[in-house]
């Protein structure tokens, strides 16, 4: 296999799949903060319009937790851009084509979300039966993932999943993106060189999304906008993950850009750094913290620049190539936290049915809400994960190149 390099074609550089756990584990604790944060605030320990919240303990309990969805987010842009990067940056060989790469990111979500989306929408014994599907359109654009578009369009019981819409969004505009990436790094004539060159489009995108959300936030379009969760306003958490993906990259292959080798040199203070800014953070000049409530213009405007900040600084450390920490990785690679970020999607589906079933708004037992809840969607998620999602990925080697395990293309020095 050949690979143009400025121009000239040269032999690809082959890749290979490893698995980093520490990825694995943040995502674990990624999700097991969405579901913490969601049970908070069905338990009312989060302030919301006249609900007061619980003091110290909602402000604590929402800034630990609100940079949880976007984590996801931008371990997403990582894990999908970088065989893309690899391949920009590096010249590595091309994976896979965008046939299989199609394959592969439907077999990884809609087993598992068809999954909930029949029995919240057509089993009567679960929430509120069947008058939740309101015509064929409705039920088709639930199944598609299309259901963040329409107001009042999301089912009861699946209110966390407007963020597919925003994953599917990116799957499909990815491949684009990669190609005008990677024409765009072609002139470059080091693996430093190409990286920059990539991200300065990307940092173009991180300020698109933060300008929408900071819009769609606006008064005039009505409290809690459906504009607000339209996926250009979310894509600047993708765009934080696709540049660690590019700096990544390009340390792999001698071309150290200066605030990613400063990350390798001291991976334990940045995640140091993180807490905090987090902790900082509790203290918020502009008031909104330990709330739901749906952000001002304003409040955006001061918050976003900071939750991307601390989720660039808690990925970091674990993109950088053979360099962890001690401290990082003991956390991360817990056997119980590996197991749960292997089915960390599902409980991430799961645990707002999981509130709906044990009727759990407006309880006031917070660590009864939160075992229920977490123990619900664990339980769910071990069925869904062995019953749907592993068969389904191992149907991914049917159309390209897959595994069933989750895995990195690394380059093979």
């Amino acid at each position: 296999m050949t690979a143009t390099i400025n121009g000239d074609p040269r032999p690809a550089r082959e890749t290979r799949g490893q698995y980093f756990p520490e990825l694995q584990g943040i995502r674990a604790l990624a999700v097991l903060a969405v579901i913490t944060i969601h049970s908070s605030f069905a338990a009312g320990q989060i302030g919301y319009a006249d609900q007061p919240g619980n003091g110290m303990l909602a402000v604590v309990l929402e800034r630990f937790t609100r940079e949880s969805l976007p984590i996801l987010f931008a371990l997403s842009g990582f894990l999908l851009y970088r065989p893309f990067a690899l391949r920009s940056i590096a010249g590595a060989e091309q994976t896979y084509k965008l046939g299989s790469y199609a394959w592969r990111r439907a077999l990884r979500i809609f087993p598992a979300y068809w999954l909930l989306a029949v029995v919240a929408l057509f089993t009567p014994l679960f929430l509120m039966g069947t008058e939740q599907v309101t015509g064929f359109w409705y039920t088709v654009r639930v199944l598609t993932m299309q259901h963040v578009y329409t107001a009042g369009g999301i089912p009861l019981g699946m209110e966390s999943t407007w963020s597919m819409a925003t994953e599917i969004a990116f799957y499909a505009l990815l491949p684009l993106l990669a190609w005008f990436f990677h024409r765009l790094a072609a002139g470059a004539a080091t693996p430093a060189a190409k990286a920059r060159r990539i991200l300065l489009p990307i940092a173009l995108i991180i300020v698109i999304g933060y300008a929408f959300s900071a819009w769609s936030h606006d008064p005039s379009l009505g409290p809690q906008a459906t504009l607000a969760n339209w996926p250009i306003a979310w894509f600047g958490y993708l765009a934080i993950g696709m540049a660690l993906a590019t700096l990544s990259a390009s340390a792999e292959s001698g071309g150290w850009l200066a605030p990613y080798r400063l990350i390798a040199r001291f991976p334990g203070g940045t995640w140091l750094v993180a807490f905090g800014i987090t902790v900082l953070y509790c203290f918020s000049p502009m008031g909104d913290q330990g709330t739901a409530n749906p952000p001002s213009t304003g409040v955006v405007l001061f918050n976003q620049p900071i939750d991307l900040l601390i989720v660039f600084l808690l990925l970091a450390p674990l993109t950088v190539p053979d360099v962890r920490s001690r401290f990082i990785a003991a956390v991360l690679t817990i056997k119980p936290l590996q197991f749960i970020g292997r089915i960390s999607y599902a409980m991430f589906l799961w645990h707002i049915p999981a509130i709906y079933v044990w009727n759990l708004w407006g309880t006031t037992n917070l660590p009864l809400a939160l075992l229920l809840v977490h123990g619900s969607a664990f339980a769910a998620a071990v069925v869904s994960y062995y019953a749907v999602e592993r068969p389904a990925l191992r149907l991914r080697n049917k159309l390209g190149k897959g595994t069933v395990e989750p895995s990195t293309p690394v380059l093979v020095r």
